[in-house]
C-alpha cells in the first residue's frame, strides 16, 4: 500500500462529508465537548478511511464534537511511527485548532501484533514502539488518552490456504486472535510501568471481531484479501473506537452509517451493546 499523507478532519469537513455520503445534514450538539483525536497506524486503519468513519460517527452521536488527525504508512510497526519525523511533527502540531490532542489512537502491525506474545524479540519490538509513543505523547499532552487498537485474526479460509501470512501468526485464527490480545495486554503493562500514570485503554476491536463474526457469520467484516476489513468491517472498528473514546452512549446514539446497509449495522450495534463486558475486560 502507498503511504498517506497525513489528514486533518475539522467539524466542518467531517459535516461536509456526512452531507456527500447521507444526503442530510449532521450536526454535533453545540454544548458537545470538543475532542481531538490523532490516528497512527497502517493500511488496517487507512482501508475505508477509518479515523474519518470515527468522526462521523462521533459527530452523528452528538456526544463529543469530533477533530480528527492521522497518519498511516504501509506495513507500518509503532516503533517505525514513533522515529518518524512527519508522525512526530503531526502528534506535537495538535489539532486543526490549535490545540494539542486528547486522544492518540495506535495500531500495531498485524503480524507483529501476533508474535510478538511467543517470540522475545517481537514482544520487545512491540512494547518499545508502545512505551516510546505513548513517551512522547505526554510531552505533548500528560493527560493524553492513549488507546491501543487490538487488531483482528485474519479469516478462516487463509488457513485453509495455507496462507503463509496467516500461518505466521498461529495455527488457527482462534490461536492467533489469543496471540493478538496477549500481546497487547503485555504492550500496554510494559507502557505503564516506563509511564506510570499514563492513560491508556485497549480497544477491544479485535474481541468484537470474533463475536460479530461468530454470531453473524455471513456479515462482510473482511475484503477479498481476508486480511484488511470490508466496509462493514470498518464501521465496527471505528463503533468500538468510538465507543473506547466516548463510551455506550456514543453507540446508542451515533445515527451515521456511510455505506453500509442499514439493517447489518445494527446487528453490529446490538452485538456491541449486549456485551458490554468486552469493553470492561479489555487489557486483561
Amino acid at each position: 500500500m502507498n503511504s498517506v499523507s497525513p489528514i486533518l478532519w475539522s467539524r466542518r469537513k467531517l459535516l461536509h462529508a456526512a452531507l456527500v455520503a447521507c444526503g442530510c445534514r449532521l450536526y454535533a450538539a453545540d454544548d458537545a465537548p470538543h475532542v481531538r483525536i490523532l490516528f497512527l497506524g497502517n493500511s488496517y486503519i487507512a482501508h475505508n478511511g477509518l479515523p474519518a468513519i470515527v468522526g462521523e460517527l462521533l459527530l452523528s452521536s452528538g456526544v463529543l464534537a469530533p477533530h480528527i488527525g492521522s497518519y498511516m504508512q504501509g506495513g507500518y510497526k509503532l516503533g517505525q511511527h514513533a522515529v518518524d519525523p512527519e508522525a512526530l511533527a503531526l502528534l506535537k502540531q495538535g489539532a486543526d485548532d490549535g490545540k494539542p490532542w486528547d486522544v492518540l489512537v495506535v495500531q500495531e502491525q498485524s503480524v507483529l501484533s501476533a508474535v510478538a506474545a511467543i517470540q522475545p524479540e517481537a514482544k520487545q519490538l512491540m512494547n518499545n514502539g508502545l512505551t516510546r509513543l505513548v513517551t512522547l505523547a505526554r510531552t505533548v499532552n500528560p493527560k493524553m488518552l492513549i488507546v491501543d487498537l487490538q487488531i483482528w485474526a485474519r479469516h478462516e479460509n487463509l488457513w485453509k490456504e495455507r496462507s503463509p501470512d496467516a500461518l505466521s501468526t498461529g495455527t488457527s485464527p482462534e490461536v492467533a486472535h489469543a496471540r493478538i490480545r496477549l500481546a497487547n495486554v503485555s504492550a500496554v503493562q510494559a507502557a505503564l510501568e516506563k509511564n506510570p500514570g499514563a492513560s491508556i485503554l485497549v480497544s477491544p476491536v479485535g474481541d468484537f471481531w470474533k463475536l460479530v463474526h461468530e454470531n453473524f457469520p455471513a456479515l462482510p467484516l473482511y475484503a477479498e484479501d481476508g486480511t484488511h476489513p470490508d466496509m462493514l468491517g470498518s464501521m465496527l472498528t471505528g463503533l468500538v473506537v468510538a465507543g473506547t473514546i466516548g463510551g455506550r452512549e456514543v453507540i446508542e446514539k451515533t445515527t451515521w452509517i456511510g455505506e453500509c446497509p442499514f439493517d447489518q449495522v445494527e446487528r453490529v450495534k446490538k452485538v456491541l451493546l449486549d456485551h458490554p463486558e468486552v469493553f470492561k475486560n479489555a487489557g486483561k
